[in-house]
C-alpha cells in the first residue's frame, strides 16, 4: 500500500464482527429451532435479513472509500450514491418483507446483525482489543 492509501484496518475489524453478529444471530435463531420455539422460514428470514446487512455495510464502505479517495475533498456524486444507497436498501426490505413469505421477526433479526456488529466493535475497542 502507498502513503495515501486509506488505512483499512478498523474496516477489517468493523466487518469480522458483523460477521460474528451474523453467526451469533443465526446461531441463536438455529438455537431456539432446535427448542422448537423457531422453524425454518425464520431461519431463512434471518439469513436473508443477514446478507442484506451485510451488503449494506459492504456498499456503504465503498461508497465512502471513494467518497474520501481525493486527500479531504469529498466527490460530488458521494450524496447520490448513498441516497440511492439508502433507496434501494428501502425498496428491497419492502419486498422481502412483503413478497417473500419469510419471518418477518427471523429478517429483522438478521438486519439487526450490522447494529450488533458496530456495538461488539465499540466494546472490543473500548476494552482496548486488537483485532
Amino acid at each position: 500500500m502507498g502513503d495515501d492509501a486509506p488505512d483499512r484496518a478498523p474496516l477489517r475489524s468493523l466487518s469480522r464482527r458483523i460477521l460474528l453478529a451474523v453467526f451469533l444471530i443465526l446461531a441463536g435463531i438455529a438455537a431456539a429451532a432446535l427448542a422448537g420455539k423457531a422453524d425454518l422460514r425464520t431461519f431463512l428470514g434471518g439469513a436473508a435479513g443477514a446478507g442484506i446487512a451485510y451488503g449494506n455495510f459492504f456498499l456503504i464502505r465503498k461508497i465512502l472509500e471513494k467518497a474520501f479517495a481525493g486527500g479531504g475533498a469529498v466527490h460530488k456524486g458521494f450524496v447520490v450514491q448513498y441516497v440511492l444507497k439508502f433507496l434501494g436498501l428501502i425498496g428491497v426490505i419492502y419486498l422481502v418483507v412483503r413478497y417473500s413469505g419469510l419471518d418477518t421477526a427471523g429478517f429483522l433479526l438478521g438486519l439487526s446483525a450490522l447494529f450488533l456488529g458496530i456495538l461488539l466493535e465499540a466494546v472490543a475497542r473500548s476494552f482496548g482489543a486488537k483485532s
